[in-house]
């Protein structure tokens, strides 16, 4: 297919956490890799809107950490049958009509809640990839999408109860990038020197998290912990300021989460979509500290009634299960094996394939 013939696809996204982004990136590369597709990425919320709508990523990341209760009566009070392009509309409405011309795409693909209904109004056709696992939002769903693609079949159960057409929705899986594929079928490497903790404590940097966190480095235990902060310079500093009694090594915005994830004994993280989808790909034995109330209460649930996570609701906990899993060699291969029997890792593949053959059908 030469260069004029490739589909144009619009992404988009927000920095609403790390996930959406994650998704978008996964995806973009996967199109991109066919040779058929030329990919544009968007956050929604920052370069198409208006103030005081550019402030919505922001203001996640103060709810997320410091007013959790809060986020969670703003997810369930909105998990109603209303359209928010009403409240949008005014302040997005334009900017996304306005990168859809400048871009003149042949697929708008969203892996984001609550625009599409806005996205519809001008995108020749709208795709939504959903990056939870359990419990969608119904803000998700929007009259007009043309296709879904959910992670499991509860969740395409939830698309259709919220007015999705079945013959619409598909499961293939959470989107990774394809460092997470490569990983993924390779056998685990072998045991390092010293036991590694791999923490994610996220961008946010949650007092939760830190609390967490101080209880971890002083395990009684033969082990070194590596935390992961994001791109938030300030957290970094702070967590590296964090008494200790086990090495640690702290980094900020890294690239290589597969190879980080892929040669840790143990992953201890909070319960987003995507970061449980890579670390099933890793094959890490993972356990999960904190849950943001909403999607990610929902993502655990899902994790835990596959047996692919422990979750640690107490910094006292945390201790007591990273102790145990370090002490049982075969708790943790369990642990992953689980963890793999879930692991999606050629859904962004699939996904871009799938999408491809949508297009050439309509445009036969």
């Amino acid at each position: 297919m030469s260069n004029d013939a490739q589909r144009r696809v619009l992404l988009v996204y927000s920095r609403v956490g790390g996930g959406h982004l994650s998704a978008a990136r996964a995806l973009a590369e996967a199109l991109e890799a066919t040779g058929h597709a030329h990919t544009r990425l968007v956050d929604a919320y920052v370069e198409c809107g208006r103030f005081p709508i550019t402030l919505v990523p922001r203001a996640y990341a103060e709810l997320a950490r410091h007013h959790p209760r809060l986020w969670s009566m703003l997810f369930h009070g909105s998990n109603t049958p209303f359209d928010p392009k009403t409240v949008l509309g005014p302040f997005l409405r334009s900017g996304l009509r306005r990168v859809i011309t400048e871009a003149q795409p042949d697929l708008v693909m969203s892996v984001l809640p609550v625009v599409n209904s806005l996205l519809v109004e001008r995108a020749p056709r709208t795709e939504v990839v959903l990056t939870d696992w359990h419990s969608v939002h119904r803000l998700w769903v929007a009259r007009g999408v043309d296709h879904y693609t959910a992670p499991t079949k509860v969740a395409r159960l939830d698309c259709i109860r919220f007015g999705a057409p079945p013959a619409a929705v598909e499961v293939v899986g959470i989107p990774v990038r394809r460092a997470f594929t490569t990983i993924a079928g390779q056998p685990r490497p072998p045991a390092r020197q010293t036991f590694t903790v791999l923490m994610m404590v996220g961008a946010e940097g949650s007092p939760r998290a830190l609390d967490n966190l101080r209880a971890l480095l002083e395990l009684q235990i033969d082990a070194q912990v590596v935390v992961v902060c994001g791109r938030n310079e300030e957290l970094r500093e702070r967590v590296s300021a964090l008494p200790t009694r086990l090495p640690m090594q702290v980094l900020g915005f890294v690239d290589n989460v597969a190879e980080l994830m892929a040669s840790a004994d143990i992953l201890v993280t909070k319960a987003g979509g995507l970061t449980l989808g890579e670390a099933f790909c890793c094959a890490v034995p993972t356990i999960v500290y904190d849950v943001l109330p909403g999607q990610e209460a929902g993502n655990l649930e899902f994790a835990l009634g596959q047996g692919a996570v422990v979750h640690s609701a107490m910094p006292s906990e945390l201790v007591r299960v990273v102790a145990e899993l370090h002490a049982d060699p075969g708790r943790r291969a369990a642990l992953a094996a689980a963890g793999r029997r879930v692991a999606r890792p050629n859904a962004a593949e699939q996904i871009a394939a799938n999408v491809l053959a949508r297009l050439d059908a309509a445009r036969a």
